[in-house]
């Protein structure tokens, strides 16, 4: 990357560094980064005055995204695209934080006075996750033809009728979620994370941002929970912790509920394991994977439950497994 971030710094001038395992380089007390490109150049625009937003709103450790001309941040390099983005170096912010943390942060999203069209997937979620289920459906059939057959391609092929299912399930009670009436202010846009991070990390980065319902994040952070077994009081401890700042809306806790719901974290496995069907290690996750699944599918049962929430006076909608 030093072929890249020379022709913007002095680089025989900088130390380099690391951060949440990337490259860095310090050059006059900030840090620049190299990062591959994912959007069009309206997104890096938006990221930059949302970064801008949060950084003078107090918010430490974000790194930005940087104009490498008047009009243009991505850079075309070896036949690919990558963006520059730079910080202030500060230690004080750790990532994932508590559950007040969170809803702190998304407290301060949800006043940022402008629409993000590039970064929203508010509202959208039935949408993306029919095109998930579809693009998975698609390639499990392609899996069908290929030869030779390994035993990742039997686990997959097996399980998939399960996560089609569960996928279906999960859109269907969101479309029903949508005509929920019972709403309430912090049920508007907030930045938020494309996926709250389970492990502690230094720094925020642009392309981690996106523009959603607050829930999206909950609900990323309790799936890691429930999905590496922690325990019901700690799983109840960081909900509440959330919910007693920001408190969720009975819509608010329906969105939760079907983003639990909808099984992503054995989509990203898929999607991960496709190309590499064949080593041993990436079979042993998978047989571990659908092994938590089960587990994680008997925490959802009781989930509204373990949080003392009742379901039935609220009138809030479980799915019968």
């Amino acid at each position: 990357m030093e072929d890249i971030i020379s022709d913007y710094i002095d680089i025989t001038n900088t130390s380099v560094v690391e951060f949440d395992q990337k490259r860095g380089y310090i050059y006059k007390d900030e840090v620049y980064f190299v990062l591959p490109a994912y959007g069009r150049e309206e997104v890096y625009q938006e990221l930059q005055h949302a970064c801008d937003f949060l950084s003078k709103a107090g918010m430490k450790n974000i790194v930005c995204p940087v104009h490498v001309s008047e009009s243009r941040y991505q850079i075309k390099k070896n036949q690919r695209t990558y963006v520059i983005g730079k910080t202030n170096l500060d230690a004080s912010l750790s990532i994932p934080a508590s559950g007040h943390e969170l809803a702190r942060f998304h407290e301060l999203g949800a006043t940022y006075p402008y629409h993000l069209p590039s970064l929203s997937t508010y509202g959208q979620w039935k949408t993306l996750w029919g095109n998930r289920i579809d693009h998975f459906e698609g390639s499990i059939q392609q899996w069908h033809q290929q030869r030779p057959v390994g035993d990742m391609h039997r686990l997959w092929i097996d399980t998939a009728p399960y996560i089609i299912g569960v996928g279906e399930n999960a859109i269907q009670y969101v479309q029903e979620s949508e005509q929920e009436t019972r709403h309430q202010k912090k049920d508007q846009a907030t930045f938020t994370f494309d996926r709250y991070p389970p492990h502690s990390q230094r720094l925020l980065w642009f392309d981690q941002i996106r523009y959603d319902h607050p829930a999206r994040d909950l609900a990323e952070a309790l799936r890691y929970k429930l999905m590496t077994g922690r325990s019901t009081e700690e799983i109840t401890a960081f909900f509440y912790d959330y919910h007693t700042r920001s408190p969720l809306s009975i819509f608010g806790l329906r969105l939760l509920y079907a983003r639990l719901l909808f099984p992503v974290h054995l989509l990203d496995k898929y999607e991960e394991v496709y190309s590499h069907p064949f080593e041993e290690n990436l079979i042993n996750e998978t047989k571990l994977l659908f092994k938590y699944q089960r587990r994680y599918e008997q925490q959802l049962k009781h989930f509204f439950h373990a949080l003392g929430i009742n379901t039935d006076e609220l009138k809030i909608p479980v799915l019968d497994w």
